[in-house]
């Protein structure tokens, strides 16, 4: 059974996306967040202003169709569960939803901190600009919440500021902390849930600090590359996280954290040299006039320091150098006539195939713990029983550097609806198709089919009972756990080679739309929807870029949706519904399914929705230092201008 859960960004990003703050104009004197906290912020979120936000939010498609009357009993329900995780979240600080949605006057930012390796603390800052008398509503409410909970109360005096500190001492909650003050001076309400931060804050309000988040590397380098992309644009939410030290003090700031048996993926990836990934940052824009939603990040990588006269001159270590997606001119990326034009997404992206292959080798044996990586290999070669195909000749030394990736549903909507079909391009066909039909024939579940001059291998497994897997993150946002000896039917698959590529899919069905060539107005390049994308991400800068994809989120949504009316979004398996799942998962150690908690019942028709779902579409680019991405959702109302410019002869969709 698995279980997502993402509380970190649930909790800061889409409770404060759906809320219904207010704010003014912050004032002069305010300081930016980033300045007063402090360099240890292993996660952040900043909304600069939440009158815009709101504002805008509700002009883009998602807005509107959360403002549809049709939608209404299901948005309030949505709004109520994410108003009440929040609140589960700051429940230690006393600090309700309701408390806090009146206060801001301007910038509000919430952070994860780690002051040292095992230890964790979150801090809220608050400019409360024009809303003193809120925020003096809001500490009264703090305070007579903590005195209904026995907490002990203290003022302490810093910089002439006074600092309300409770202590709780109830036996569960024993010695946690909940510190509060208003700096006069910037007109900014702090909170914390550790002494030594909120003081290492108000230390910085004074200046001449050092040890800002600010300062901090890789939260200039990403901030720096996305403020240039973006240029005059306003942004509506800004963001940045420190992958392995947001891990680290996530796990610290769960009381009922325990490690778990099995493999620790976090550190297998800090090992394998994926910890050169210093930070990660972006900016989110709604409503911009020409997208909907604009999204720009910036990973931040730069090259393993080596020592002078080091033998070793790789960019990165171990596994990390994988990470390797050159870039190529725009016409690289545009799908060919035989990609079908009814799909509900499709990634063309460009990777070093040949050494990747080599550089995953010793992440494979630290995954499995084992040796076994060039083991398998030498079976696939010599094993009598086997296939006897050298996988390093026959196939990886024939791979080219460019991958595609299409999905689309098969109808009637199920858990397990969502099509996969990997296209990897070759440099030599034969010798991948010999070794493609050899192991085949070795395989007793595969069934050689033709479609037109085409072989074609569908697999279909027996129901299987599948060993304990036990593979853990360490911290909630991705834990995945396999109950012992399983029963699960596996879907069809298939694998051919054709177009010149190595094609491998989920269905049969999917790689026979493939085999057949489409009148270019059949295929996807062909359509309407996804030549405005196009157009729109070369206009955003995607000239040459690594990856670019494309997506139809009508489509995409399509199957999280029915799910979610017919009772059965715990079920889902699509990546849409693993993140609103983890969205509304109960915090329980339970295995069992949880059951779904919105009521979807009174939800309308699909078709009554997906008019509110445009396109989207992403592009990275690789940079010495990492890599940029961005993308954008538009509205259908575009694609409706778009069709009318062109005489509304050229779309199908």
């Amino acid at each position: 059974m698995r279980h997502f859960s993402v509380r970190f960004f649930r909790n800061l990003s889409f409770s404060l996306i759906f809320s219904g703050l207010l704010a003014t104009v912050p004032a002069m004197a305010v300081m930016p967040s980033a300045e007063v906290l402090p360099n240890t912020t292993r996660g952040f979120l900043s909304i600069p202003d939440f009158y815009r936000l709101q504002d805008d939010f509700d002009k883009t498609q998602i807005g509107q169709l959360l403002l549809d009357p049709v939608m209404e009993p299901f948005s309030k329900d949505l709004k109520r569960q994410l108003k009440e995780k929040w609140s589960d979240a700051h429940e230690s600080l006393g600090i309700t939803w309701t408390d806090i949605e009146n206060v801001p006057g301007g910038e509000v930012a919430v952070a994860r901190i780690q002051p040292s390796k095992d230890a964790a603390a979150m801090a809220m800052v608050v400019d409360i600009t024009g809303k003193r008398t809120e925020a003096d509503e809001l500490l009264q409410k703090v305070a007579a919440r903590m005195a209904d909970r026995n907490a002990t109360v203290e003022t302490v005096k810093r910089q002439n500021i006074e600092m309300t500190v409770y202590t709780a001492t109830t036996k569960e909650e024993k010695g946690n902390q909940a510190v509060f003050f208003i700096d006069p001076n910037h007109q900014q309400l702090v909170a914390s849930d550790d002494l030594a931060v909120a003081e290492g804050i108000l230390s910085r309000f004074v200046g001449g600090s050092t040890d800002s988040l600010a300062s901090v590397k890789a939260f200039q380098a990403t901030m720096q590359q996305v403020d240039d992309q973006q240029g005059v644009q306003i942004s509506h939410l800004r963001w940045f996280v420190e992958p392995f030290g947001f891990i680290e003090a996530t796990r610290a700031a769960d009381p009922n954290y325990e490690p778990k048996k099995g493999v620790d993926l976090v550190h297998v990836l800090q090992t394998q040299g994926f910890d050169a990934i210093k930070g990660m940052g972006g900016l989110i824009s709604f409503a911009t006039g020409d997208q909907d939603i604009l999204h720009r990040t910036m990973v931040f990588a730069p090259a393993v320091n080596r020592a002078p006269g080091e033998a070793n001159t790789d960019k990165y270590d171990l596994a990390m150098r994988m990470l390797n997606f050159p870039n190529s001119d725009v016409a690289s990326h545009q799908p060919p006539k035989w990609i079908p034009r009814n799909l509900a997404a499709y990634i063309n992206l460009n990777m070093d195939l040949l050494n990747a292959f080599e550089y995953s080798k010793t992440l494979v044996n630290a995954v499995a713990d084992d040796e076994i990586f060039d083991d398998v290999i030498d079976s696939l070669k010599n094993d009598p029983a086997g296939p006897q195909v050298d996988v390093r000749k026959d196939v990886v030394a024939n791979l080219g550097q460019n991958v595609m990736v299409l999905s689309d549903y098969r109808l009637p909507i199920e858990a397990d609806s969502e099509r996969i079909l990997v296209a990897v391009e070759l440099t030599d066909v034969e010798p991948v198709r010999r070794a493609v039909d050899q192991t085949m024939r070795n395989d007793p579940n595969a069934q050689q089919r033709m479609v037109g001059d085409t072989v074609v291998w569908e697999i279909v497994e027996e129901e299987i009972e599948e060993p304990e897997l036990d593979i853990e993150l360490g911290f909630d946002d991705f834990e995945v756990e396999e109950e012992e000896e399983a029963v699960q039917s596996l879907p069809t698959s298939a694998v051919t080679v054709a177009h010149g590529r190595l094609i491998l899919s989920s269905h049969f069905d999917f790689i026979k739309r493939v085999l057949t060539e489409s009148d270019y107005r059949e295929s996807l390049a062909g359509s309407m929807d996804y030549q405005t994308v196009n157009a729109e991400l070369l206009a955003l800068g995607a000239s040459s870029s690594s990856i670019q994809t494309f997506s139809r989120t009508d489509e995409e949504f399509r199957g999280t949706y029915e799910l979610l009316k017919q009772g059965k979004m715990p079920e889902s398996k699509t990546l849409v519904g693993r993140i609103l799942n983890a969205m509304l998962d109960e915090d329980t150690d339970d295995e069992e399914l949880r059951e779904q908690q919105l009521d979807a019942t009174k939800l309308p028709e699909y078709q009554m929705v997906r008019r509110y779902l445009g396109p989207a579409g992403m592009y990275v680019v690789s940079h010495d230092d990492g890599w940029s991405i961005t993308g954008c959702f538009l509205s259908k109302e575009t694609l409706q201008v778009v069709l009318k410019g062109d005489g509304g002869s050229a779309g199908n969709k």
